[in-house]
């Protein structure tokens, strides 16, 4: 029996599962970050390294057993961090049994019976990719605002406090804001907001995280500034799957388009309502899947892929159980 692995490697946590080529997942541990840009390139490999480590002892497998290794790994992005991830794994894997690929790949391929369409990821960031019927594939850089990049519970949180500081300063329109968000930082007002980030930024990252759901709570209790904020992010993510499609020519095709990350499970559907209208108005036939199963399951597929096995419905069967 040979067996495979898929990695999900994000900025929040990291997920290895190892299973055989029947879709029987053995091994599944999950630990803390490793993207290498916001984590560091240290905990970057200890992290992949103990993940794999400890989905192995769950298997109760070792690594020569071990026919394949798939990772989609968040910070994948330009070939200077390809040249590090490799070099990484070569350390931890045994050459030419590993691929890296950015997270995004593995999020389409969660959400996909096939291996291509087009694939759009917003959870603490954003990012768009797609491939072609003939393999072709293009990708966003999603390196930052300023280098082109938009979307995603970080930008969320940022323009929530931006109207909500205008709001109080009375600059911009009244939002509950003002008085929502102050106690997810542990304070009473605005004026005691403000000290929690400045002189000295004093946030938690999980203070910061608390504010997108809020967003969304309050469009659904009609606060005319969150729904804008949720209908204007839609719309550029909805420009970023449209560029991605257009560039390989596929605005005439039934595109599935794959909606990945935590962003996209929040309960007021402005966001993607936005979103789905802006590709429609140039992909028509375009469709979207909310997938089922995690991307790490979308590795595990892709390693499966790699080694010429084509998952067919028992396959996804089994994972569907799995993860449900």
């Amino acid at each position: 029996m040979a067996y495979v692995a898929g990695i999900d490697g994000g900025a929040t946590k990291t997920r290895c599962l190892v299973g055989d080529t029947k879709g029987n997942i053995l091994g599944d541990y999950t630990l803390g970050a490793s993207n290498h840009q916001t984590a560091g390139k240290s905990q970057a490999k200890a992290v992949i390294k103990e993940v794999y480590k400890g989905a192995l002892e769950k298997a109760k497998l070792k690594t020569e057993d071990m026919k394949y290794v798939y990772l989609g790994l968040s910070g994948a992005d330009l070939p200077s961090d390809f040249e590090f991830l490799n070099k990484l794994c070569r350390d931890i894997f045994q050459a030419g049994t590993f691929k890296v690929v950015n997270d995004a790949w593995i999020g389409m391929r969660s959400g996909l019976k096939g291996t291509w369409g087009a694939v759009s990821i917003c959870g603490t960031g954003s990012n768009a990719g797609a491939c072609s019927p003939d393999g072709r594939r293009t990708i966003l850089s999603a390196l930052s605002y300023e280098l082109g990049n938009y979307g995603g519970g970080g930008h969320i949180t940022e323009k929530a406090l931006h109207h909500a500081f205008r709001a109080h300063e009375g600059t911009g329109r009244g939002t509950a804001l003002v008085t929502e968000i102050p106690p997810l930082f542990g304070v009473d007002n605005m004026e005691n907001l403000l000290t929690r980030f400045y002189p000295k930024r004093l946030v938690k990252e999980e203070e910061l995280k608390s504010v997108p759901p809020l967003v969304f709570r309050l469009a659904n209790a009609r606060d005319c500034v969150c729904q804008k904020l949720l209908i204007d992010m839609g719309h550029v993510i909805g420009e970023m799957i449209l560029g991605v499609i257009k560039k390989l020519g596929m605005e005439n095709l039934e595109v599935p388009v794959v909606l990945g990350g935590s962003v996209y499970k929040g309960d007021n559907p402005l966001l993607i309502d936005e979103l789905t209208t802006t590709v429609h108005r140039e992909v028509p036939k375009a469709y979207f899947i909310v997938p089922a199963l995690p991307p790490a399951a979308g590795a595990f597929l892709s390693a499966l892929d790699s080694i010429g096995i084509e998952p067919g419905p028992d396959i996804y069967h089994k994972l569907e159980k799995y993860f449900t």
